[in-house]
Parts: structure tokens; sequence; C-alpha cells
């Protein structure tokens, strides 16, 4: 069979979750004797790198242009023809069986309209809530940004033209859910799918330090950065690393106390080294987060998991197991730090209550596409 994988972003453009979705989902379905090409952006020209394509494109950058031109760009995706175009000429190159779209940001939203028109096969999987708000992000105590007038309007439009899928796949509950009530794919086949993960479970061979906490990703305010320093700053018996960089990252050094170390990005074998000497992962998001790669990573490590009662996070801590604690609570953290500490041994023992799921996800897909019409 032959596959497009499309998505917003790809490496070496690559800077999230969808994007190492999207790379899995390509390597396995090559595993699987499947020809698999792949259409994503560019920040500089278009162009050919193997079996990619890359489309100009000023999505990698959007977060550097202007609020108001970036509300004209939003509004030029909705409708982006060029695109859509140039889409049209690698489908005709390529003639493909299945086209599955992950973030399509950048890249267009006249597209599921063409793979329609063409008769080939759409599935797409969900990652955020970019077909609900542009910006593809909510926060805590501001859920009605997705219920505001412009949003709703937003949605309309967005709904029309994604239409139906074949297939529908996302993986949390919670998000699909929310898409659901919003009317959004009424005649798709809807599927939660775990995402796919590359790890296999690893113990030390030393033991943990029950002292030394971890947290890793985006260090900015709406990930929690500054609501975990303040839980450390008051914590100054236990030490914590963040690994990551971002917006906020130099103003929460000036803030933390000397038992918070900050280690910028690190390659993925250093953080599972990382996982494999701290006693937990700390995930304090104020964001809704779909589905987090790095608690599913926590999970192969089996590193127990404290993060924000929120969404995704905690649709997969109640699963696999771990604490939960108030979003952008302080105090409610340190709590959750100190019962912990009180019953390590035991969380320990107890981490974690599931294992992850079998490394078949393009498996599934193919057989997704076995049985859909």
């Amino acid at each position: 069979m032959k596959i497009g994988i499309l998505n917003s972003l790809y490496p070496p453009y690559h800077r999230g979750g969808a994007e190492i979705v999207a790379s899995i989902m390509v390597s396995d379905l090559e595993k699987l004797d499947h020809e698999v090409f792949v259409i994503s952006t560019s920040p500089k020209e278009s162009y050919q790198e193997d079996n990619v394509y890359y489309l100009k494109s000023k999505y990698y950058h959007l977060n550097q242009i202007p609020t108001p031109l970036r509300i004209f760009w939003h509004i030029h995706n909705l409708f982006d023809c060029q695109q859509k175009n140039r889409v049209k000429r690698i489908i005709k190159k390529e003639k493909p069986d299945l086209i599955i779209t992950h973030n399509l940001m950048g890249l267009g939203l006249q597209l599921p309209k063409l793979f329609k028109a063409k008769k080939i096969k759409h599935f797409h999987v969900i990652h955020d809530i970019q077909l609900l708000h542009p910006s593809g992000l909510m926060f805590y105590r501001k859920e009605n940004i997705i219920n505001s007038l412009l949003a709703k309007q937003y949605q309309k439009i967005t709904k029309k033209l994604m239409g139906s899928p074949a297939v529908i796949i996302c993986p949390s509950h919670w998000l699909l859910k929310l898409h659901e009530q919003k009317g959004f794919f009424p005649k798709s086949i809807r599927k939660t799918i775990p995402n796919p993960i590359k790890n296999n479970y690893q113990t030390s061979h030393q033991e943990r330090n029950k002292t030394e906490f971890l947290s890793v990703g985006l260090v900015s305010k709406h990930k929690g950065t500054d609501i975990l320093i303040r839980a450390f700053n008051k914590l100054p018996r236990l030490s914590l690393t963040i690994v990551g960089d971002g917006d906020y990252l130099a103003e929460a050094k000036e803030i933390a106390n000397n038992n918070i170390t900050f280690l910028g990005r690190l390659d993925n074998d250093k953080v599972q080294e990382l996982m494999l000497e701290k006693s937990a992962l700390i995930v304090p998001s104020l964001c809704y987060e779909n589905s987090p790669t790095i608690i599913y990573e926590a999970v192969a490590s089996k590193l127990p998991v404290i993060g924000s009662n929120l969404a995704g996070i905690a649709e997969l801590i109640n699963h696999y197991g771990g604490l939960l604690f108030k979003p952008g609570s302080a105090n409610d953290l340190v709590e959750k730090i100190e019962y912990f500490l009180d019953n390590y041994e035991d969380l320990n023992n107890h981490f974690p209550k599931e294992p992850l799921p079998p490394d078949d996800y393009a498996q599934q897909i193919i057989d997704l596409s076995k049985n859909t019409g």
C-alpha cells in the first residue's frame, strides 16, 4: 500500500509530540513493507529530500508574527489554494491509496476536500484543539476560549472544511469527546489509540535517589514552570532537575533557589538516563494536554509521575498510576510531593499499574484501512 503522511512540521523542523508520532508512524509503516511519503512545511523554500516534500510556509515562525498579522495568516490557512495545488501535484505524482493527516496548520484546510474529490481514503489524527481554536491551546480557568463567538465561527468553518474523514484517531478520550461535543466528524469511525512509544521497560541497576525529582519539557508559565519552582523553593531539602528551554527560562533561573538545576534541551538518551536516576517525574502544565509523550516514557522507565489534574495528563495518570495535584497550586503540589515521600515504597512498587500498550500502532492503522471503505 502507498501511504501519504501529512503534518505541519517534520524533522528537521520539529518541536512537538505530533512530529514524533508522525515520524514513528512513517518508520513503522515502512517496516510493514508499505511505501510511505511525507508532506510537511519548510520555513525556507520548498524542496524534496528523499521521501519528504517540504512546502514553503511561515508556520514554523508563526509565533514571531505580530498578533494582528497572525489572524490574517490563520484566515489564509483556511482557504490556502496555493498550498492545496502544491499538494495536488504531489498526490498526482505519488498516487497514494491512503492519506493520514495530523496537524494541518501551514498546509491548509482545503486538503480534506481535495482528498475526497480524488476519492483517496483519508484518516485524520487529532493532537490538539487546532480545529476548535487557531492557537491550538486551551488553559486552566480559560476554557471559554473555545466557546467565544469568534471561536464558534471558526469551528463552523473548520467543521465544514474537515468534513468526515473515514477514520478519526485520537490518543485521549477527553480530546475526542471534546470534538464530538462540538459536532465534528459525524460520519467518521472514531478510535482512541494511544500514541506509539518506542521505549521498552528499563530499570536502573542503582537505587533511585528519593530526594531528586525531574521535569522535562517547555520552560514556560503555561506549562507550569513557575508553579514548579515555587513548590521546590519551599522544599530546600529536595532537588529538582529541569530539562528543556523556552521563553521563561531566563526568568525561571532568576527566581529558582539553588536546589533547582536547569540543563537546557537534551537528547533522548540523556533524558532516559535521568529517568532511571530520579524518584519521580513532575508534569505541572496549565495547558489542556492531549496525551503527553513524556508520561509514556516515564511509564516505560517505571518512573512515578506527579501531574496536574487536567485533561490528558489526568487520563494517563489515572490509567497508569501516580499522583494528581490541583492545577496552578504550588501548595497542593508541595503536599503531593510530601505524600509521595511518605509513601515512597508503596507508590514505587505499584507503578505502573498497567503496562504500556503493545507496539502495534501501525498495524492497527493498516487493519482500519482494510476494514473501511
